[in-house]
């Protein structure tokens, strides 16, 4: 494995990523490891999801921007988030700027 990549990843634990899966969810917690599959823990975690609102009321629920779509949010106190799953995953600006590019250069 490349050293400027296991520096990034040891500079990133503890810090606060926001993961967004394959199926539209986004998880948003600190990194607390990385397996080699690329799988992710992270911990205080806040999951978000866009649900259909008649899932959620029984009235025809429409949006200030004309989307049927709710969205929904819980806390969860760990989740892994599979490599498999995983789309994207995004820093703080101020995370990167400080800690990753000195690294990337």
């Amino acid at each position: 494995m490349d050293d400027s990549y296991q520096k990034c990843m040891r500079r990133l634990l503890g810090k606060t990523l926001k993961c967004t899966l394959d199926d539209g969810r986004t998880a948003t917690g600190k990194l607390i490891c990385v397996d080699r599959l690329k799988n992710l823990i992270l911990g205080h975690v806040v999951e978000e999801r866009m649900v259909d609102s008649s899932f959620y009321c029984d009235e025809e629920y429409t949006a200030a921007n004309g989307s049927k779509m709710i969205v929904t949010k819980r806390e969860l106190t760990q989740a892994m988030i599979p490599g498999i799953h995983l789309v994207k995953v995004e820093v703080e600006r101020s995370t990167y700027e400080e800690d990753i590019e000195p690294i990337l250069g």
